[in-house]
């Protein structure tokens, strides 16, 4: 337990209920940290339930409120989740001219394109002082895109914590599974289904289900609990994640959900899964946009009981080692050390 003397931290993110909800900071043992999170002050959307891309006026008053919160008690440091928040609370960190530490976790804005996001992006990035993106190639896009020293952008891998599920394969009905809506190359992998006659379920939002080509062998399922989705993945037996993303991180989520629960992965080749998945080791890798690649990965690890057996249990090892709340918040916490440091002796 942290003492009187105790540096406080503060944890800001939209997906919190209550003081009882575990993030990376109950995974850092250390009596100069004391830790505390904050709540949203209005119960947040689900993702899997959400209809528009967007971030609504609502919700930006929502992260503003948010972020004050935190603001207003003038912690030592401030950990927030997702950059919305993050722009919010280097706001109000500007106003107030408060020295509190500001690391932007989840810093992954989807794209980088020009316009009214970015300029809002770099009007706050002088208040935040660091950055934690997840793909190692994010480290100099972010840089370039925010006009920050690459010295202030950290990769950490995203991490998932242990889903409450195991894995029971459907051994009688067969099927691959695919799962999201950020940058996804549906019309590609429901291209290999239609080459390979392989039943798949994908999982994205309504939006997208309307402008893709229907198949046969494909089932698309939409307003699922993450419950559901986990529920679905389990059972699946190979998941593929089909990304058109060469920009930012896009995927991790549901391929970590994947190797965690022991289910063999098949991704693109691409920002997102570079850091995480070794081809061969831990998953397939195929080349972006390419369906005879797709065809070919998904087709040999179909059939492959051994190789699929393989995969899943280096990929839950690795998953362990590297992917799990313990491993994120080891990283976190050497960068939250380091910036107290420097800060006392500035």
């Amino acid at each position: 337990m942290a003492d009187r003397s105790s540096s406080k931290w503060l944890i800001v993110a939209p997906f919190f209920k209550n003081r009882q909800d575990r993030w990376l900071d109950d995974f850092i043992i250390d009596p100069s940290l004391a830790f505390k999170k904050i709540a949203p002050p209005r119960k947040p959307q689900s993702w899997h339930q959400r209809r528009s891309k967007l971030t609504s006026v609502s919700e930006w008053w929502t992260h503003l409120l948010h972020s004050r919160q935190a603001i207003k008690k003038r912690p030592a440091g401030i950990v927030t989740c997702f950059p919305q928040l993050a722009m919010c609370a280097a706001l109000w960190k500007k106003i107030s001219r408060h020295k509190t530490i500001l690391i932007a976790y989840n810093y992954n804005l989807g794209e980088l394109r020009p316009g009214a996001r970015q300029r809002l992006a770099r009007l706050t990035a002088k208040e935040i002082d660091c950055y934690i993106v997840h793909s190692p190639q994010e480290v100099k896009s972010y840089a370039e895109y925010l006009s920050v020293p690459e010295s202030r952008v950290h990769f950490i891998p995203l991490q998932r914590g242990a889903l409450e599920i195991q894995r029971k394969e459907d051994t009688k009905d067969p099927y691959m599974i695919a799962m999201g809506s950020a940058k996804r190359d549906y019309a590609l992998l429901i291209k290999a289904a239609d080459r390979l006659n392989i039943p798949t379920i994908i999982v994205t939002r309504e939006d997208d289900v309307r402008r893709l080509p229907k198949s046969t062998y494909v089932r698309f399922m939409s307003n699922l609990s993450e419950t559901q989705c986990h529920q679905l993945l389990a059972r699946a037996r190979i998941s593929v994640t089909p990304i058109e993303n060469d920009q930012t991180a896009s995927g991790q989520i549901t391929f970590l959900n994947a190797m965690q629960l022991g289910v063999p992965v098949i991704a693109t080749n691409c920002p997102g899964t570079d850091g995480y998945i070794e081809h061969q080791k831990n998953g397939i890798l195929v080349e972006p946009g390419d369906v005879h690649d797709m065809s070919s990965a998904i087709g040999n690890l179909w059939r492959d009981e051994t190789a699929r057996e393989k995969l899943a249990a280096n990929a839950q090892r690795i998953y362990r080692d590297r992917f799990s709340d313990s491993a994120a918040a080891r990283s976190l916490h050497a960068i939250i050390r380091r910036l107290s440091a420097g800060r006392a002796a500035s």
